[in-house]
This record gives structure tokens, sequence and C-alpha cells, in this order.
């Protein structure tokens, strides 16, 4: 009986070891931005938390990118995000600035490019990952919901619920940053609520 309860412990320890590592963590507290900084640092003050929200904007249009302090490897974000300007250029970096899941209208091809790959550092077109759903299934000016699952180089995107591209990095980083974009150039404000990862 002792030698049963024993391995019973090990596999319940076991158990619960995977699914405390599978479980969706929040990557922001509704009040603060503990857990985030920016790039460059005096930029932060581009960002702020209004209602329970991650509210971006830079009338003078200088970029930023704000970055979760902490490094991720495979993981499964969600987020959820709103524009409030006709203009609007930005994106979620995975792992640093080498790709990026792109949100709004691209500035080299002039189009919406929501839920596509950017990744010039590939040297396969700065968007070899795209697909032709997002008229269909991108809500401009209201709440959409963005799922990246980035495993290994494998990147795979999912805009309120439909799968839109999968893709095959050729070069990545194993490990860094999940990112928010405001872009230069352009005057836009951006809304981020609801931010959760699980990392696999």
């Amino acid at each position: 009986m002792k030698s049963l309860s024993k391995v019973s412990f090990i596999v319940f320890a076991i158990v619960l070891s995977f699914g405390c590592k599978s479980s969706k963590i929040s990557l922001f507290d509704g009040e603060t931005l503990s857990g985030w900084e920016s790039n460059p640092t005096e930029r932060i003050v581009d960002w702020k938390v209004e209602g329970k929200e991650i509210v971006g904007a830079n009338p003078h249009e200088k970029g930023s990118i704000l970055w979760t302090t902490k490094k991720y490897k495979d993981f499964d974000l969600t987020l959820e995000y709103i524009t409030e300007t006709e203009h609007y250029d930005t994106g979620v970096f995975l792992r640093g600035e080498s790709h990026q899941v792109q949100i709004g209208i691209s500035g080299s091809l002039k189009k919406d490019m929501t839920g596509c790959i950017y990744a010039p550092k590939d040297k396969k077109g700065s968007y070899p990952a795209q697909t032709d759903k997002i008229d269909k299934f991108h809500k401009v000016g209201d709440w959409n919901q963005l799922r990246i699952i980035n495993t290994g180089k494998r990147i795979q995107t999912f805009l309120n619920g439909e799968a839109f591209v999968d893709y095959e990095a050729i070069t990545i980083p194993e490990e860094g940053p999940v990112g928010l974009q405001l872009h230069p150039g352009v005057n836009m404000k951006v809304k981020f609520r609801n931010i959760s990862v699980r990392e696999l």
C-alpha cells in the first residue's frame, strides 16, 4: 500500500506540473503596466492604462514597442484589440523584433495585412505569409480577438476564431519577449485587453 501511495503521489506531481505549465496566465493586471517596458524607454509615456485596457497613442508619430519583461519560447498568445484612428500600423512582435503579426495597414503594401506575418529577415518578401480572409473577418473599428501560436519556427495566427496563416520561419530566435507596437510615422491610437499566454 505504501509503495502504491508513493507511485500515486509521483503521478499526481507530474500531472500537476504539466497542468501548471499549460495554464493560461494574464500578461496584464488591468491596472498597471507591471511586467512591461518600453523601447525606447522614454516613450513609455505613449502607453497608458485606461478602463482595464492598455492604450497606445502617438500623435507625434514617434514609434515605440511595449515589451514584456519576461522572455518566452513556445507559447499560445491571445489578446483583444481595437483601433480608434483611421490610419494604424501596429502588431505583435514574437520573441523580439525578428517576426511580427501585423495589425492594420502595412506601410509598405498600403493595405490591411492583419493576421499576416511580417518577416523581412527570412528574405522571402516582407510578408511571406498572407491570407485573403482579412476583409471578411477583420472588424475595423470594433474589438477583435487575435490568437498566435508560436512553436519552434512555426507561427499560426487566428483572427476572431478563424484560422489565418500557418508559416514556418527561416530564422527566428528560440526565446524572447512579446511586443506591442506603435509604428513610427503614423498618428494612431490602439487599445489592447484580455492579454493572456500559455507556455507550451
